[in-house]
Parts: C-alpha cells; structure tokens; sequence
C-alpha cells in the first residue's frame, strides 16, 4: 500500500511510532493487495486475483498440484503425527504425557502444513480436510498459554526459558511464532474461520507486550515473524501489529537497545543501509519479503531503494541459472559475488521458495518483467526439483552436479523444506495475474481461468497453451460490457533479451515475438518494462494469440562465475535442462558438447511425466590421445533428475575437450569388482575405481566412498579381480573433510589378499602412509590372487573414506 505524499515514518528518538497521519491513511486505503477480494484499489499497487478465482487447467502445473493436494499434504501430515510434531502441542496443552519430540523449531513444520491445508481449502472444497485441520488447531490451541505464549519446545521442557534464548542458543522461538501467526492469517482470510486466527491474535499480543520500545528490543535470529505480523495486520486492520512489525525491521542492525547477531541474520546493518546480500539465505529472503510488505503498506522510499539494492545484488550476481540462491553449504549462506559452485552448492528448497515470494512482492510494488522473469525461473526449475514427481520424496539442497552422491529424502530431522512446499503448489495460480482498477498484467502463462474485477467491471481470462513445453498462448477476452483497459503481457526474458540483467548470464541472441488480436499481427509490437501493452476497449470474443519461439539456448555464465567458465547450461523456454547417468553410457561428467553440434527438442509424454528432452551428439576424449568418441546426449529438464535411479548428473556442460578428464583405458582395478563392509546411503563403492583422479582429499565434487557413519571402526574394502593376477602394489587416495565434516585419514591401514578362501596379509610392505592430497602407494612382495583387500581401523570417534584406491601389476610399468 503506498501513502499519500508527505506522509513519512517517524523513528525520531528510537520510538518506531507510525506516524498517526500514515495510520490513519492506511486504515482509511481499506483492502489490501493481499485480500482474496478480486477488487483492485486505484491507491495501491497491483492486486492479487485471489486463489478460488484463477483455475489452472493445464498439462504442467495442474497434475502437480493435484500430486501436492491429494499426496504430499498428506503424507506431511501423517509425517508430522508419526515424529511427534503433533503430538507435542498435546503435551505442552498437558493432555498427555512425554517429552519433547524432534528438533526444537519443528512447531513451524505444523504451522507450514496448515497454511498449506488453508490454501488447498481455497480451491477446492474438502470436507475432510477441513475437519482434520481443525483437529490439529484445536491442539494447538489447548497449548498456548494463558498469556498468549506459543511454543511447545519450552512449554513441556523448559518453561523458565522463554524468550531467553533469541541470539545465544537461538531455538528459532520467534521463527516459529511468526509461522503460526501466519498460517493463523491465511486459514482466516481463505476460510473465515476464527479459531485460528484467535491464536494467533493472542500470541501476537503477547509478542507485542514483551518486545518493542521501552521493552526487549532484541529482533528474530530467523525472519518470519515481521511477514507474518504484516499478514495479520491485513487481515484484522490492528495497526499495533504493524507497528510491531516494522520495528523489528528498524530494529534489525540498529545497534540501540541489543547486541548485533552479525551478518548471518542480517543484522549487521540498519536495513535500509544494506546493500549487499548476506548471511544465511533463507533469512535474507524472508527478510527482504518483510521489507516489501511494509513497503506495500507505508510506501517508505528508503525501503524501496535498499529492495533494489538487494535484488541486484542477489540476481545479477549471487544466482545460479535454476533461480536457487545461498551457494555456501557452511551456514547455508550467500557466498562471495559470483561464487556459484555446482557440486558443492547449496540452493536450499527454502531460499528459492524465498525468492519467489520477494520477486513475487516486487512485481506488485512495481510491475517490472525482470521480477517475474526471476519469479518465473525459480518456479519451473528449483522449486520444482524440491519435490519428487511421487509427491513423497524431496531435496533440501538443490545442487547443479553430483556423483550420485545425493539423492532425494522421504523427509528430514529439519523439515522446514517438505512443510515449505506444500503451501506453495496451492499458490501458483496467484502468481499468473495481477491488476489494478485501470490493467490487467498477465505474467506467467498456464492454461485456464481467470476471474476479476477492472474499473468495477467483470472480466474473466481464458488461456490455451501447453506452455512450458510451447510458446504459442491463446488468450481469450470476456468482460462483462465492453470497457477499456491496458492488458499487459509479458514476455519472458530468455525469449525478450541476450541477457539477464546485470550480465549473469547470455545466450548471445533474443528471439522475434509474434502477436495478433482477432488473426490481426500487429506489426512491431513495443514493450513497455518488459511487457508488451494493449490498449483497447475490450469486448466478449476478443482473441489475442502470442508465439514466443523457443529455441534450445546455450546460456553462458558470467566470466567471474569461476564454475560455470568454458562451459554452457541448456535451456529451453524456461526450463533449465541437465545430463543425468541414467540416460548415458558414458560419465556424464566427462562429456563435452561441442560448440557446432546440432541440437533438436522432442517431447516425451512417455518419460518423467510428459516432458521434452534435447537430443544431440556430445564426445568424450579418450585418455593417452587426442581422440574423441561421439556419445548420444539426452538432456532432461533439471526439476526432473533423481526421479528414476541415482547416478551423476550435470547441468554445465564443457565445450572444450580439454576441460574434461579423458576416459582412461581399462585397468585392473577399474575391471574389479567392488565390495565394502559399510557404506554411507549417498556414497558410492564404485568411486574406488572410476578412475576420476581426485584434487585434494576433501575434494566434495567427486564421486566418494565413505564407512559414514561408522566411528572408530574397523572396516574394509575389497577388489574382486575377473582373473587371477600378479600384483606388488597399491595407491589409496584418501579422502578427509575434517574442516567440514567427520571423516579422517584412518589410524591405520594394511593389505590383505586371497588365498584360497581365507585372506592373508601381504608381506615385505612398504610403510602403510595415510597423508593427504596424494596418493599412498605401498609395495610388497609379488602375490597372485583373485581378490585384495584393504583393512583399516578408523581413528576414534571418527569416520573414514576413499577416494581412488589404484593397483599394479607386477612386472608392469610403475608409475
């Protein structure tokens, strides 16, 4: 919501008081752009055509969101009664007795399912689920306090703590609060209900009589709170929630009244001076989505002018090409500009869920395309690769490329990731359309209806389209009466520019659009902020047909993304593609596509659902020549991957030979068969002999073999061989992520051989040496075996791992 001119925000004298002018004049604006109205109000920015008013009838989002509605939600919610997340609001109502279950923030895993479950009762009337949400709310109920306090972790076990632990020991107390408060907003505004929202209006005055001026003035460890409170707000028009709100947004980096909790939660700097994106990255992103919603309702330009900062600093160089964000696995942070590592990146499902909610506020504050080209980029490719086509299985990283080292979860200690999910699929349709009293803006394109209200005129919106696998959309025009009004269309990036802004990636080219209205082209069409205008006095029948050519773009990376340099990302339309194991013989990371190799997409209503694939010739260079062997490349979209079996896959893909490691030429240990006496479920025994020479022994980017998560164990690895043999050597690479991780170089090590059937140690060995960042090799004397076998005893309290454990035959040429 913007004020009227003049009217400005009073933090004189550290009294974040709103100014009773801009009270008043927020009161009098009336209804909020987030209100499921379907009203557009001329003082505001754009409006939301509220969730029972767009239909999604397509090929694409429809069956995810029915995966989402009739199986992800619940199974969250049986997950959330199985690990005693529901339960726990039973035990602190006193209604049962126990302990505490689970990580202490999982209260919010509950809240996120029924903000979810709220949404979905949006769409679709259901009256089971409306009496299990209810269920759960009552239970939540019975556990607030009766001075408003909400949090089971303290309730049951540790009652003379609250509130004491926001920075030191952080327990995400108020992180969890500010779910509640929102989930409570959301279930009032979608079912009129109040048996939440009374809860919620509780809890927030109880929040509101212990933080603020004159009070506690430290501020969350983890953003939520100041969005939810903003909600609430919307929905009772209480100013004293926004008042709260917003000064936990002035207080954030104010070094009056608490001690800075540094940049990790954004709290290093006032945020109206901030311009760089920093720290933990689902807290920036919450953060910024908080800074948006007050903006929206006290048009504070300074607030306005720090979001652009933020948004250039996290989109134009802190993102990778699917829309994640946060690439530093250590404090699942932001890392340095264009610091965006593929193997070892992290894109938490949360942070780009994050995103799509600041991009998706930024797009109503002012209807740019560049927001909804990152809203759109985050959507079709991270968010999507979030949850598996099952609806059961989900990631909570987002990587670029992996060994098969990683794979999808049925569910997480820390489940924010699962719960955050589920209430976004039921939000898509938001995200098609917005509009005020004179536009109508059409920013994603998805097959169905719209219904809304322009300049007190009835409109609905029909679109025809197979969008994202086609760019041809039909979109159909049927107001009430003929009336006029600007109806915006925006046409995405990858098909509008050569780049995105801020130059973090290029295909080198922008493709022509095509429009017509009633079979008329019209002829050098403009663009305006990225859409393309129409203006018209609109009448039932009116016709408009967009084509936007979807060409297979090589997109290129920045020269400063160090990862991503020589090397190219398939894209289609908006869809970003990737090389997985499954579909190739040869080691997808040791392909490369050759600048002039032709490319053809071709849909697939047999694979993963119904997707189109990229098909061309991509090579592999053959180790000990310069010669290369054509392989056949199969590119799937990257939400996709992890979806059949496990096994490495990529999205960068090298252009220059010499940028891949050569296939090598079989060897003995490369021909053995491998067998462990443990193995972690996300390593793999195979990376003993794939022969992919390692970098350095913490090296995350490899295939790996680790004993995780064996401590002080003693363990084995062994070689079966196709054939006897003459061996007197062997090289082990270990591997050792001690800065990061638990694994070490063992205690110590020795080799073993078959003889007969028992296992025998070899004799006249060298010094059995565990050092890092190279290769270990002992010698022996000559054996002829079938198998050999490496036994180690890890160093106590520590587990251990492999990396490449190479043989010699002897007589042969020793390295």
């Amino acid at each position: 919501m913007v004020v009227s001119e003049g009217l400005v925000l009073s933090r004189k004298a550290n009294s974040y008081q709103l100014n009773r002018l801009v009270i008043g004049a927020i009161v009098l604006a009336g209804v909020s752009v987030f209100a499921e109205t379907g009203l557009a109000d001329s003082k505001k920015k754009l409006a939301l055509v509220p969730l029972a008013q767009v239909q999604i009838q397509d090929e694409f989002w429809a069956p995810r969101m029915k995966t989402c509605r009739e199986i992800t939600l619940p199974y969250c919610f049986n997950i959330c009664e199985q690990t005693g997340r529901i339960s726990n609001f039973a035990k602190a109502a006193g209604q049962m007795e126990g302990a505490f279950e689970g990580i202490w923030f999982n209260d919010s895993d509950v809240y996120k399912v029924l903000q979810g479950a709220a949404y979905e009762l949006g769409l679709k009337a259901d009256p089971k689920l409306d009496e299990l949400t209810d269920a759960v709310i009552a239970k939540i109920a019975a556990a607030q306090q009766p001075d408003g306090y909400l949090y089971c972790f303290f309730t049951i076990d540790n009652a003379n703590q609250r509130f004491k632990n926001i920075y030191s020991n952080a327990r995400h107390e108020l992180y969890c609060m500010g779910h509640m408060i929102e989930a409570g907003a959301v279930h009032h505004r979608i079912t009129g209900k109040r048996n939440m929202l009374d809860v919620a209006s509780k809890l927030a005055d109880h929040i509101d009589s212990v933080f603020g001026p004159g009070k506690q003035m430290m501020v969350p460890e983890h953003q939520e709170l100041e969005l939810a409170l903003i909600e609430l707000y919307r929905v009772t028009d209480q100013t004293r929630y926004l008042k709260l709100a917003q000064f936990f947004i002035d207080q954030r980096g104010n070094v009056e009244g608490h001690k800075l909790y540094g940049s990790y939660s954004q709290d290093h700097a006032p945020v109206r001076q901030q311009s760089e994106i920093v720290g933990h990255a689902v807290r920036a992103m919450y953060n910024c989505v908080g800074m948006a919603d007050l903006y929206l309702e006290t048009g504070d330009e300074e607030l306005l002018a720090a979001l652009h900062r933020l948004w250039q600093s996290t989109t134009h160089r802190k993102m990778y090409v699917t829309g994640g964000v946060g690439a530093t696995a250590r404090g699942e942070a932001f890392g340095p500009d264009y610091d965006l590592p593929n193997a070892t990146g992290y894109s938490e499902t949360c942070a780009q869920i994050g995103l799509a909610l600041w991009a998706h506020r930024m797009l109503l504050i002012e209807p740019h395309a560049e927001y909804a080209d990152v809203m759109e980029r985050v959507l079709y490719n991270g968010f999507l690769s979030g949850l598996s086509l099952s609806g059961t299985k989900f990631f909570y990283q987002n990587r670029l490329a992996a060994n098969g080292d990683y794979r999808r979860e049925p569910w997480y200690s820390c489940a924010c990731c699962p719960s955050n999910v589920v209430r976004i699929y039921p939000q898509i349709g938001r995200f098609v359309y917005a509009f005020d009293d004179r536009s109508v803006y059409v920013n994603l394109y998805a097959a169905g209806k719209a219904h809304l209200k322009v300049g007190g005129t009835d409109v609905s919106l029909t679109q025809q389209t197979t969008y994202p696998w086609d760019g041809k959309v039909r979109l159909m025009i049927a107001p009430e009466q003929a009336t006029s009004f600007d109806l915006y269309l925006r046409i995405p990036g990858w098909c509008r520019d050569a780049e995105t802004p801020g130059g973090l990636y290029r295909t080198g080219k922008a493709s022509d659009v095509a429009v017509a209205i009633n079979g008329q082209k019209l002829q050098g069409p403009t663009l305006d902020r990225g859409y393309l205008r129409l203006n018209r006095k609109w009448q039932a029948g009116d016709t408009i047909e967009l084509d936007l050519p979807m060409p297979i773009e090589r997109v290129r990376a920045h020269s400063k993304v160090a990862a991503d340099r020589d090397r190219v990302a398939l894209q289609r339309g908006p869809i970003v593609y990737c090389v997985e194991a499954v579909d190739h013989d040869a080691a997808v990371h040791q392909m490369f596509l050759p600048p002039d190799a032709e490319l053809v997409a071709h849909h697939r209503t047999d694979l993963l659902g119904g997707v189109t694939v990229i098909r061309g010739k991509a090579a592999v260079r053959m180790g000990d020549s310069d010669g290369r062997l054509p392989v056949d490349l199969l590119a799937i979209p990257y939400y996709a991957w992890d979806n059949r079996a496990g096994g490495a896959m990529t999205v960068w893909l090298a252009e220059d030979p010499e940028q891949v490691q050569p296939v090598p030429r079989p060897t003995i240990a490369s021909r053995a068969k491998v067998s462990v006496s443990h193995c972690n479920r996300n390593d793999e025994p195979a990376a003993l002999n794939d022969q992919i020479e390692p970098p350095n022994s913490h090296d995350l980017s490899i295939p790996r073999h680790t004993w995780w998560s064996h401590l002080g164990s003693k363990e084995w690895v062994q070689y079966d061989l196709d054939e006897p043999a003459t061996v007197d050597r062997v090289e082990v690479y270990w591997f050792d992520d001690r800065d990061t991780g638990g694994c070490w170089v063992p205690d110590s090590w020795r080799l073993l051989y078959r003889d007969g059937v028992t296992f025998k140690p070899v004799t006249g060995a060298s010094t059995y040496t565990a050092d890092v960042d190279k290769y270990n090799r002992v010698t022996f004397n000559p054996v002829t075996t079938n198998a050999l076998r490496i036994e180690v005893q890890l160093r106590k309290g520590r587990s251990g791992g492999i990396l490449e454990w190479r043989m010699g035959e002897a007589g042969r040429h020793r390295r």
